[in-house]
């Protein structure tokens, strides 16, 4: 009887060990989040200005492009980043938030009649949250998450 009470004990302790793991993202799922993440604003950004029909066509798509950012922006925020990366996942997620913000307030204020002309001659719009978001990108990049740039659109 005493090896079955053995072997029971050592089969608990095993069980106890095995439900104790953290509860972070491994490194490659934080990764695979953030390429998501990263693709999913890339090609917002790049239905932006896929051939809009016109500008009432090109402002619902910065609508769009906004919404769809912040709702990557809020995946990769209910992720926890493993140890040595929250700061720059809350960084990430910072920047992308903003990113959102500045398109929808930028077609905002296209909408509006006294700046009607804004896009009049504009080969592109740039963002200091883009470039903050490139940055944060960058930055996990040298921390071995291979993740690629936003591209220019």
């Amino acid at each position: 009887m005493r090896p079955a009470i053995l072997a029971f004990l050592l089969l608990l302790i095993l069980l106890a060990a095995g439900c104790g793991g953290s509860s972070t993202d491994s490194r490659a799922d934080f990764q695979d989040a953030v390429n998501e993440t990263r693709n999913n604003v890339d090609q917002a950004m790049a239905d932006i200005t896929d051939n809009p029909s016109g500008k009432q066509e090109l402002l619902q798509r910065m609508d769009e492009a906004a919404t769809k950012i912040d709702a990557s922006a809020e995946a990769l925020d209910r992720k926890e980043a493993p140890k040595g990366l929250t700061d720059e996942q809350t960084r990430l997620v910072t920047a992308l938030r903003q990113l959102a913000v500045d398109l929808s307030q930028t077609a905002d204020q296209i909408r509006q009649p006294e700046f009607g002309n804004l896009l009049q001659g504009t080969q592109g719009l740039s963002f200091e949250s883009w470039e903050n978001a490139n940055k944060v990108l960058q930055q996990l990049k040298q921390q071995g998450i291979e993740v690629q740039p936003l591209g220019r659109h």
